[in-house]
């Protein structure tokens, strides 16, 4: 029989929509075949499929009104779910077996514990792990990392961008991607495995050369698995090269006002780079952080002490100052640094406001002689040491202990004039064997010499020298 021209135009339209794809065309198996009639069969898929999408219509009610379920959908589904969730109720695990997985179920209120608290600006990036834990009408969890090109995929869900993102960007992305696709389900996402890889640590450390390390680890961490910093290395003007970027790493900074910004992340390749020390000055007495400071940025002695945190509570504020430097002739001199004229004894006295510091000066801030704590259970080491200030108190040890905890006696330290003060205010000869009770000061006071003494000493010992070179001469 011959086709009419209409229905052979029918026919082709027909099958165009097919081939682009516009028109789906329904498929009977075989065993669907054995099982019965085919167009009983393409019936009952078109009736699951308008149930599926019409969302309780009347057309989906067979004659008898007892609706048609999917095979993939359990009894227990109601049958007003929406479309797009009817997915989640094919079962309790929504992801293949081929993905990585925990064997442990995972907890129906909160994400599986990791190692630690991960902070917002850690950066993500390729080989870092993040476990999602689902629950409430799906109990499932799923292990994703970053690929080399800084994707992170999720089976059936998506894929999201973590080229230069943080930790808290990324859990954003991650929650708006599975909160989209997934309605009315309960999940939390947590780093599962940071990522590893190497770094190089060189110039005035102890043991330079390469590292591995985590991403969570910082320049100051990387650095003491370097051995740390030597004596003559700095540690306020460290250098992370990454790439063609220089980072400036400030460990002095972190350590007396904990800004993470001076000790940062590292990242994959970083290059940290300890140079030697640039000019400095040496602080030392009633401060609370005592030691070499860098000079490269400032040069005024109240802002530094302010930067080492500022004066201890048994600092001498009625006192000059004392710095020594070393002057053009290359001789060490002394001179007191004053507050204001009133404390001025001599033409060489420096007021602080008019003091330029300069490489090689050393500062000493007086304490006061006695600091007696309310109810303390330390020891206060006064006086000339180099490190003044509060010590554990130590059962049975002597006054020679504290004195070495306090870093030991200053060049001018009179050591035989040092007195040991007791809570109860009364004074002992710190010279003599006793012993020390908590709450007790130790104050070790300082020689104290005229400028005209200082000269005379140096006097005489030329003369002395010179007597005996003529001495030998002469034999």
């Amino acid at each position: 029989m011959e086709m009419s021209t209409h229905n052979v135009l029918k026919f082709l339209t027909f099958s165009a929509f097919v081939w682009l794809g516009l028109i789906s065309v329904p498929t009977i198996s075989n065993a669907q075949v054995r099982e019965g009639n085919p167009i009983d069969t393409l019936r009952k898929q078109k009736r699951d499929s308008n149930w599926n999408e019409s969302n309780d219509s009347e057309d989906d009610v067979k004659d008898e009104g007892t609706r048609i379920r999917p095979h993939n959908v359990p009894n227990n589904v109601p049958n007003n779910v929406p479309t797009g969730d009817r997915f989640f109720y094919s079962g309790n695990k929504i992801f293949p077996d081929n993905v990585q997985k925990l064997n442990l179920p995972p907890p129906p209120d909160q994400a599986l514990a990791t190692t630690k608290q991960v902070p917002d600006e850690y950066m993500v990036g390729p080989g870092d792990q993040f476990l999602i834990n689902f629950w409430g009408r799906i109990e499932d969890n799923i292990i994703v990392s970053i690929d080399s090109e800084a994707k992170l995929f999720i089976p059936r869900l998506g894929v999201i961008d973590c080229t230069g993102k943080t930790y808290k960007e990324t859990l954003k992305q991650l929650d708006a991607l599975i909160s989209n696709k997934m309605r009315g389900v309960s999940f939390s996402i947590s780093l599962y495995k940071e990522r590893v890889f190497k770094i190089y640590v060189l110039g005035a450390v102890n043991s330079p050369g390469p590292l591995e390390v985590k991403a969570s680890t910082r320049a100051g961490e990387a650095i003491r698995l370097a051995s740390g910093v030597k004596s003559n290395g700095s540690s306020q003007f460290i250098e992370v090269r990454r790439g063609r970027k220089v980072i400036y790493v400030n460990l002095l900074d972190f350590e007396l006002t904990g800004n993470f910004q001076s000790n940062p992340f590292m990242t994959d390749s970083d290059v940290i780079f300890v140079p030697q020390l640039s000019d400095f000055v040496t602080i030392s007495g009633s401060v609370s952080k005592t030691g070499p400071f860098e000079i490269a940025r400032t040069k005024n002695l109240p802002e530094i002490i302010e930067i080492l945190g500022g004066l201890t509570v048994n600092a001498d504020q009625t006192k000059p100052y004392r710095l020594s430097r070393v002057s053009q002739t290359g001789e060490r001199i002394s001179v007191n640094i004053i507050a204001n004229e009133k404390q001025r004894t001599s033409n060489r006295d420096v007021l602080v406001d008019n003091l330029v510091l300069q490489h090689g000066d050393e500062v000493f801030v007086p304490s006061s002689p006695y600091f007696i704590p309310s109810r303390s259970t330390e020891i206060y080491v006064t006086g000339a040491v180099k490190l003044p200030g509060p010590k554990p108190y130590r059962p049975s040890s002597a006054i020679e202990e504290y004195i070495g905890l306090s870093g030991g006696f200053t060049d001018r330290a009179d050591q035989q004039s040092i007195v040991v003060q007791r809570s109860d205010g009364s004074k002992i000869d710190g010279t003599e064997r006793l012993a020390i009770e908590p709450g007790d000061t130790i104050y070790i006071p300082e020689r104290t010499f005229k400028f005209w003494q200082d000269h005379l000493a140096i006097v005489t010992t030329f003369l002395t020298l010179a007597t005996s070179i003529i001495v030998l001469a002469g034999k």
